[in-house]
Order: C-alpha cells, then structure tokens, then sequence
C-alpha cells in the first residue's frame, strides 16, 4: 500500500468540513455493506423456506390426488 496517502489529525484539524465528509464517507460506506450482507443472508434463508415449501406443496397435492382417485374408485 504505498501509493495511499497518508492523513494525520493534524490534517483534520486545519480542514474540520473536510474531515467530517470523510468520516460520513466512512459510515456510508459501512452501512452499505452491511446492507448487503444482511440482504445476502436474508436471500439464503428465504430460498432455504422456499425449498421447503416446495416440498410440502407437492406432498400435499399428492395427497390431494390420492383422495380424489379413492373418492373416484368409489
């Protein structure tokens, strides 16, 4: 990392506006990370639901089938 430039608190002090701009740049920053991997997690849990549901949709509507063919035989 040589080519960063490097800032003191003394270059915060003589510019204070400049200072707050980065550390509001800082916060956005983390925030839209941590948006994104809440968001990303969130994906996760609801594909793993979505799965599931798929699963007890087609055990029930084999069910549903299996009752009218009786129903039917009848």
């Amino acid at each position: 990392m040589a080519g960063l430039p490097t800032i003191s608190f003394k270059d915060f002090v003589k510019n204070p506006i400049v200072a707050l701009l980065f550390m509001s740049l800082m916060a956005i920053g983390y925030l839209y990370y941590d948006n994104k991997s809440t968001l990303t997690s969130q994906v996760k849990d609801l594909q793993e639901e979505v799965r599931s549901l798929q699963r007890d949709y087609k055990r029930l509507n084999d069910k549903f089938i299996d009752t009218l063919e009786k129903i039917h035989k009848k």
